[in-house]
């Protein structure tokens, strides 16, 4: 699980970095990326993580919303 949300967060920095027409799909999966690390992290029970991607879901949420 764990490597599933590190390869939706390289696949959605690179969709968004490459500037190509695919930011909103990139945003996609930085947002599933950040939930399944969220999750995980929940489920380790490690409070760093947590707190880390669960501010990252609520960045990439704010750019889902810039990006509509």
């Amino acid at each position: 699980m764990k490597w599933l949300g590190t390869l939706c967060g390289i696949l959605g920095s690179l969709l968004v970095a490459s500037n190509s027409g695919f930011s909103g799909l990139g945003y996609g999966f930085f947002l599933s990326g950040s939930i399944v690390c969220l999750y995980t992290s929940t489920l380790d029970k490690d409070k760093a993580n947590m707190i880390l991607w669960a501010f990252f879901l609520v960045v990439n949420i704010w750019g889902i919303v810039n990006y509509v």
